[in-house]
């Protein structure tokens, strides 16, 4: 490994072997949050706090370049409300030593809680502080450097494992911990892991009780053990390649082991790229256990540490990433914040299907006065009782499907559905506009106990358009639902699939797609549908528009009417791509019809899955909920999707989703976009191979938009979000899942 880097710059005369563990995250009362290490102008380092959802920093403690003090080494406690962190200064034989130090999340009251005594000829610090789970402890590790008699002699280093109350007091050894160096809590506070290097800078990674009993070997060799938050992992730092010349430029990678022992995991995508000698260390667990952030730099050419910045990876290893950093050197993350909080479940339901009816419209009176919708102040609507071609929404309906639009936007907003009696207002949103945009999305929105929806736009004003699709019910005499792995059943592209020859669809011809049999796919297999079906769900995307226009997709009538009901699934203008899924009763002849209201267009279908009588499928409405932000770290590494890349999300058997959910209801969003792409969701394979012909999202550069998706879990209870092209951020809102 190497000499801590940002301890050099005071002209050290010791070696410090330097890390951080980091304490798995509890549940805490603040958001979000990092602690780091972050080099100043002056070359010194200080301990700032981000707020990882706002972006928000503040120091928490400053460095004194007057008086040679830096700090390193921080760690949240398990509430958020103080920090733990390493004060470094030159003690009276000109040696930088460091102590324990306790403040404020605010830098207030500051508390010294050990002072290393050193002498002329041995040097000891006191680094690598955690908090026990319940803040009443910190451990730590000091490290003893002594000079040899003479400068031919080498100097010698010894660690150990101590602890200390977090209020101050006495120091206590750790049975056992005589030779430990990096250690780290389980989430239970009744063991520890801890590297045992005697002296050396790695060394077999071993478990133990805190009474010194139990000790286990893990099996790989490594520092800086982590502990994940559900107890079952621990992430590590691993020196893959020593520095061939000798020298300090050692390459390192972040790896994994299982809690109860095994073969370490390197996590490849952490290390070096393009020949380039680099350390990946100090790995820090996400609260949700999904990823790991940890501290990464290089060397230049002379073997010299590069500025470090702080990465993010996924705990699967598939992808890496930078989550910040800057031309000064960022280094240590440690991250606390709530445990993932669980969903809200509703009642069980079946579908019940109808035409398309529309029941809001702010333009025309429809569902609420003829006025713009103000920000930040929800329109309700009540949905139970309305009137539908299929009778009024019952009284014991749990959730409805809504083809929701956003039109005549007067700045950036996004549009938040959820039901009325909602505690709070859900962080989860389900369109994004910017001022001129016309944008709809397919909600499947929750109602409250009295049977109402509230929407609610976060910026400028607004007109809002809600279309109903149909309800879900406890009944049984409604429909169940079956989810597909998607297949692409309709492209009027070159070559055509689900109409006889390609050609785009035009205003005055209306296509009549078959969605029940045996329908071809444009992978040139066969999806399979029951002629009982009572709706389908597409995934429809229209591209190539010749002028601005609508798509209206409904059930082809049987009577043969050539009348196109007041409703609109996708509005688009001229060369633009735009999907949305839509819920569609099945009409005459097992099909549904997709109407062009203007000029000539493609329209592409993806199947995702059908509804009826036969299907067991019951649908759990819950109170949205965000499931994934690569932007912060929840439920993939906080750090960019570029092309080729994904999030394997995990959804049934996390947050109270059943491990046998059929299919989660998923609002998809994508941001930063850099050039133009796809996104596709599908259930995560459990072999490598081509993702299926199919998207959710079609992007171009600088937008941000949403898409709903009705998704199959894979291996392992997860679906993969996958980007094509470019890179972007993806954001996923649970709406309910299937069992």
């Amino acid at each position: 490994m190497h000499t801590a880097r940002r301890l050099v710059t005071l002209a050290s005369t010791v070696v410090v072997l330097a890390g951080l563990p980091a304490l798995p995250a509890h549940a805490s009362a603040t958001a979000n949050e990092m602690v780091y290490t972050a080099e100043t102008t002056n070359g010194t380092t200080d301990i700032v706090l981000l707020d990882l959802e706002s972006g928000a920093t503040r120091n928490v403690l400053q460095s004194d370049p007057a008086n040679n003090v830096l700090f390193d080494d921080a760690e949240l406690s398990r509430q958020g409300d103080r920090v733990v962190a390493v004060r470094y200064a030159l003690n009276s034989f000109n040696i930088l030593t460091g102590s324990l130090v306790v403040v404020n999340r605010d830098g207030t009251n500051a508390q010294t809680l050990t002072t290393p005594q050193s002498t002329q000829t041995t040097d000891v610090s006191h680094q690598n502080p955690v908090w026990s789970p319940d803040g009443s402890t910190i451990l730590f590790t000091r490290v003893t450097v002594t000079q040899g008699a003479t400068d031919a002699d080498p100097s010698t280093i010894a660690t150990s494992l101590h602890t200390v109350p977090a209020a101050g007091g006495a120091i206590t050894d750790v049975p056992g911990g005589q030779t430990g160096f990096t250690a780290d809590y389980d989430p239970s506070g009744t063991k520890i892991v801890f590297a045992d290097t005697d002296g050396k800078d790695v060394g077999p990674l071993v478990v133990m009780n805190l009474d010194g009993t139990g000790r286990t070997p893990l099996g790989p060799e490594g520092a800086l053990p982590a502990w994940s938050p559900d107890g079952t992992t621990i992430a590590y730092d691993v020196v893959t390649q020593r520095d061939p010349a000798g020298g300090n430029a050692d390459i390192a990678l972040i790896a994994t082991v299982p809690a109860a022992g095994g073969a370490g995991t390197v996590l490849t995508v952490t290390g070096p790229s393009g020949g380039q000698r680099t350390v990946a260390e100090y790995p820090a667990w996400a609260p949700d256990g999904e990823s790991i952030f940890y501290d990464f730099y290089a060397y230049d050419g002379s073997g010299n540490e590069l500025p470090g910045d702080l990465w993010a990876v996924d705990t699967s290893g598939t992808r890496a990433g930078k989550f910040r950093g800057g031309a000064l050197d960022e280094a240590q993350p440690f991250v606390q914040g709530p445990a993932p909080s669980s969903v809200v479940s509703g009642t069980p339901s079946r579908f019940k299907p109808v035409p398309p009816k529309r029941i809001l419209d702010t333009r025309e009176g429809v569902g609420a006065p003829m006025a713009k919708v103000p920000a930040k102040t929800p329109l309700v609507v009540t949905v139970r009782g309305l009137s539908t071609d299929a009778g009024p929404v019952p009284a014991d309906a749990t959730a409805v499907i809504l083809n929701v639009t956003v039109t005549n936007v007067t700045s950036p907003t996004d549009v938040r559905v959820y039901p009325s009696d909602a505690a709070t207002l859900p962080g989860a949103s389900n369109i994004n506009a910017v001022r001129g945009q016309t944008v709809p999305n397919l909600v499947t929105a929750t109602l409250s106990a009295d049977g109402r929806v509230s929407l609610l736009s976060s910026g400028g004003t607004v007109d809002l358009i809600a279309d109903l699709a149909g309800w879900y019910t406890p009944t049984t005499a409604d429909s169940g639902f079956t989810s597909l792995d998607p297949r692409r059943i309709l492209d009027t592209r070159s070559p055509s699939v689900g109409v006889p020859g390609p050609g785009r669809v035009q205003a005055a011809a209306p296509i009549d797609l078959q969605v029940t049999g045996a329908l071809p796919t444009s992978d040139g297999d066969v999806v399979n549908v029951p002629a009982d079906a009572t709706a389908v769900v597409l995934n429809v995307t229209a591209t190539g528009a010749s002028s601005n226009t609508d798509v209206r997709i409904y059930p082809t009538p049987a009577d043969g009417s050539t009348a196109r009901p007041l409703v609109s699934n996708l509005n688009l203008r001229a060369g633009e791509t735009t999907p949305n899924l839509v819920t569609v009763a099945v009409g005459a002849g097992g099909k549904v019809r997709l109407a062009n209201a203007a000029g000539q267009v493609n329209l592409l279908a993806d199947i995702a899955g059908y509804y009826s009588a036969s299907s067991a499928g019951r649908y759990v409405p819950v109170v949205p909920l965000r499931f994934l932000d690569t932007r912060v770290g929840i439920g993939s590494a906080a750090t960019t999707v570029d092309a080729g890349k994904y999030a394997d999300l995990k959804i049934a058997g996390t947050r109270g989703v059943p491990p046998d959910a059929l299919a989660a209801v998923l609002n998809i969003t994508a941001t930063a976009v850099t050039s133009g792409t796809d996104v596709r969701a599908y259930p995560k394979p459990t072999t490598t191979g081509a993702p299926p012909t199919v998207s959710n999202l079609n992007l171009t550069r600088g937008v941000t938009r949403a898409n709903l998706a009705i998704v199959k879990p894979g291996d392992d209870g997860r679906v993969r979000v996958r980007n094509e092209g470019g890179s972007l951020h993806l954001i996923g809102d649970l709406a309910g899942y299937f069992l």
